[in-house]
């Protein structure tokens, strides 16, 4: 670089003549070696201020002071002469040093040609060099007077452009250049035309303007086809040159310059029917550069073959030719909706620079349009430009007028947008997804239009994995189950499959009780098609929620360590751990057919010398159909669960209370018919069925005297039985609540007047551990005191010898047995069912 500066601002030119360049707003680069057959060095070079490329012609003032004026006609008719096919001239400036041309960055067309060049480019190209001389030529009255291979540059797009304006001159100025000093261009003999070879360059005045021009341009065909040639003679062979064009090439060699025809002429025979120049690729150009004066009809048909054709075309010919007229259309509307297919195919090739700059402002400005054929176009045409926009343009500029769409009144227009949706998603932020975008999707669950129901679902169901984990669970379940209900059988089957590919969102919770029970509902669907995808989504659950629940706890149910308080105030004891034991059975076999109240904890009075301990004291738990889940509480008809035996099935029960409390059940519902028992009750209150009364431990003892302790006392008036059915006595302490002994109304005499000696031999025959389960006076059962003065004790004389006692016990043992067996056959179907 330090190089190239210097040979802006050369030493010599300082010390000469001790001046220096003007500003000049551009850096020269490295010289293109292979320009080296003209007066000008070629130099790439940038623009300071944004660093775009340009090409810089330089001409040494100093050391070709011969071709000065050469290179002061060439800058001057660089700034007056405009065209579209001549090089494009951007700035200049002259010192006395040098003089420099800035330019279109363009490259020599000898360094094309070296690389095989399109066939169709070089036809393109030499329309677009005989065009520009047709228009010096015969509309501006110019002779160029240099037509040569070193007179041409081709673009990045491909396009040929017309340089080498050292010896363009007009007749009518006052001294043209190309009368006197034209034979100091390099090599002028060699491509000058016959006349001027056997006279000089001032006999051009005396021809036709384009005569020289035209025999200049059959040597740049010639060296296109063939190379370079070293004599005229050469050129009469035309060599390579394509077989159409050959007969018309030989015309423009003619060696009278009279009857050689105009380059305008030989342009328009290329363009007729079946000529040189009817390629598609001309033809596409010449479209494009008067596309917006084309009717529409004409448009609309060139957009389709363009489509068809433009892969066949040179990608750089495509990318800065086609494309930019294409945008150019699309932009300002004289394209319509059909130019973006095109438009995209190109843009596929860009660099990314390069698509920021040609495509994305373009298209980001479409999607604004209110014309809905673009819009329209724009999301069929979404998935082949939305990974080249940057994300937060996608966010800010796109999606606001993407959404509008949601709501646009053509179902056409939403039911893409909703399309579009699976392709913009990967562009849009959490914020965007998860509010905006689902409160759409939302709207369009309820749309008129069933298909884009359906499509709004599978839209749901394949975003799922964009969504938040909190937002998952209230979008996704009530989105998926109200579509269940769609009346329309598809949306139904597409919210079964979004279901069953999102499975893995959802917790054991929705599973259990949102989604497997609507599911259901769709096994019996009307349509088959529903019910076989039901089928496979509900097993899809199944296996699912079998993996949820492994890791989940055998039983929820806990020892519950803090009591509750009783009614007393004082808190009830801890459960043991046998009331563990029969917890669950208690919660599966009673809770759910028995129990209809709450527990209600019963304050404990503990009894002197057979307090239990807290730890082996269970909570006592009563339901209000009798039935008590705990120790020591007796419910409405005197069914108790103790906690300190253990039956034959394991469970913690007192044989003898839950007979005693079924046969009040019937007594109450029955009179005098006594209640059925099961296979293991038939010897209730037989001598060896009672079990060792120390194995039972009343969960809650009431405080009551022993008989141990009691003095019987005998009325005036002997104590018989009550015939009541009502009268009973209290097995267990500590009940509000009656449990009664007798199996309905008794006979007077079933009892007889010994009752009280009974008793007494009772209290005498019986082990001491009898004494821990006292009968407590309940209701209008007979009062049992240890002293009163209202029941002065009976005489001793009145007492019957052990003999009869005895006696009288075995009769009644038998008389119970059989009103036992008699019970158990009439109640055998329906209180079966309640034994324990």
């Amino acid at each position: 670089m330090a190089y190239l500066t210097d040979f802006v601002k050369s030493t010599l030119s300082k010390a000469i003549l001790g001046k220096e360049i003007p500003p000049f707003p551009y850096n020269i680069g490295e010289r293109v070696d292979s320009f080296d057959s003209t007066i000008w060095a070629l130099h790439k070079g940038t623009k300071r201020e944004d660093g775009s490329p340009v090409s810089i012609l330089c001409f040494d003032c100093v050391r070709q002071k011969d071709k000065l004026p050469l290179a002061r006609n060439a800058f001057k008719k660089f700034r007056t002469i405009r065209h579209p096919d001549l090089i494009k001239y951007i700035d200049g400036v002259e010192t006395e040093s040098y003089i420099y041309i800035v330019t279109d960055a363009v490259t020599p067309l000898q360094d094309h040609l070296r690389s095989n060049l399109d066939p169709n480019l070089i036809r393109w190209g030499l329309y677009k060099v005989a065009n520009v001389l047709k228009f010096l030529t015969v509309d501006a009255s110019f002779i160029h007077g240099n037509i040569r291979i070193s007179s041409i540059f081709i673009t990045k797009s491909g396009e040929w452009k017309v340089g080498g304006f050292e010896a363009l001159s007009s007749l009518k100025e006052e001294q043209p250049i190309i009368l006197t000093f034209a034979g100091l261009i390099p090599d002028s003999n060699r491509y000058a035309p016959p006349e001027v070879r056997k006279s000089s360059w001032n006999i051009v005045k005396n021809f036709e303007l384009w005569s020289t021009d035209t025999w200049h341009f059959a040597c740049l065909i010639y060296e296109v086809y063939n190379g370079t040639f070293s004599n005229p003679e050469q050129l009469s062979t035309p060599g390579n040159i394509p077989a159409e064009m050959a007969p018309f090439y030989k015309n423009l060699l003619r060696p009278d310059p009279k009857s050689r025809p105009s380059v305008g002429d030989f342009l328009d025979k290329g363009l007729q029917a079946r000529g040189f120049f009817q390629n598609d690729l001309i033809q596409v150009v010449l479209f494009l550069e008067n596309f917006s004066v084309k009717e529409p009809l004409a448009r609309d048909t060139f957009l389709r073959k363009l489509d068809m054709q433009i892969d066949r075309f040179p990608k750089e010919f495509c990318k800065y030719k086609v494309l930019p007229e294409l945008v150019h259309a699309l932009e300002y509307g004289s394209g319509g909706a059909k130019v973006l297919a095109p438009i995209i195919k190109i843009g596929s090739d860009l660099e990314e620079q390069e698509y920021e700059a040609l495509i994305s402002n373009v298209l980001v400005k479409m999607f604004a349009s209110t014309d809905r054929t673009i819009r329209l176009s724009l999301l069929e045409n979404l998935g082949g430009f939305i990974d080249r926009i940057n994300k937060k343009i996608v966010n800010e500029k796109i999606f606001p007028s993407m959404a509008l769409g949601f709501t646009d009144t053509a179902p056409i227009i939403r039911e893409w947008t909703v399309k579009s949706v699976l392709l913009i998603i990967g562009k849009l932020s959490d914020r965007v997804i998860n509010f905006d975008l689902l409160k759409y999707l939302g709207k369009l669950q309820t749309d008129e239009e069933p298909g884009i129901r359906t499509n709004t679902v599978i839209c749901l169901g394949k975003i799922a994995k964009y969504l938040n984990d909190g937002t998952k669970g209230k979008i996704l379940v009530p989105a998926f189950t109200r579509s269940l209900r769609d009346p329309f059988a598809h949306a139904r089957v597409a919210s079964l499959m979004a279901l069953n590919a999102t499975s893995e969102s959802y917790d054991k919770g929705d599973i259990a009780s949102r989604i497997i029970p609507c599911i259901s509902l769709t096994l019996i669907d009307t349509e088959k098609i529903v019910r076989v995808q039901a089928m496979k989504t509900l097993e899809t659950f199944t296996k699912r929620i079998e993996k949820l629940v492994e890791s989940m706890p055998d039983s929820a149910i806990v020892a519950e360590t803090t009591g509750r308080e009783s009614p007393s105030g004082r808190a009830a004891t801890p459960s043991t751990p046998s009331s563990e034991t029969w917890a669950g059975w208690a919660v599966s076999s009673i809770t759910k057919k028995l129990v209809t109240g709450e527990m209600q904890p019963q304050a404990v009075s503990p009894q002197p010398g057979n307090t239990p301990s807290p730890a082996n004291t269970p909570i006592p738990t009563t339901g209000s159909n009798g039935m008590s889940l705990g120790g020591g509480t007796t419910t409405a008809n005197g069914l108790q669960i103790a906690t300190g035996s253990s039956n034959s099935n394991g469970h913690s029960v007192n044989r003898y209370s839950s007979a005693l409390a079924a046969v009040e059940q019937d007594e109450a519902t029955n009179g005098d018919e006594s209640g059925g028992w099961g296979n293991d009750d038939d010897d209730l209150f037989a001598d060896n069925g009672f079990e060792p009364m120390e194995s039972f431990e009343p969960s809650t003892p009431s405080p009551m005297p022993s008989f141990a302790t009691m003095k019987p006392t005998m009325p005036a008036t002997p104590l018989r039985p009550s015939t009541n059915a009502s009268s009973s006595m209290a097995l267990g302490g500590g009940a509000s609540t009656s449990a009664k002994l007798g199996f309905g109304a008794m006979e007077s005499d079933a009892w007889g007047g010994d009752d009280d000696d009974l008793i007494n031999n009772l209290i005498g025959s019986r082990p001491n551990s009898m004494n821990s389960l006292a009968p407590k006076p309940v209701g209008r059962a007979p009062s049992i005191a240890t002293g009163s003065a209202a029941t002065p004790p009976r005489p001793a004389a009145g007492f019957v010898r052990n003999e009869e006692k005895a006696a009288e016990m075995a009769r009644k043992r038998e008389e119970r047995r059989q009103r036992m067996a008699e019970a158990k056959e009439k109640k055998q179907s329906t209180l079966g069912a309640r034994k324990i």
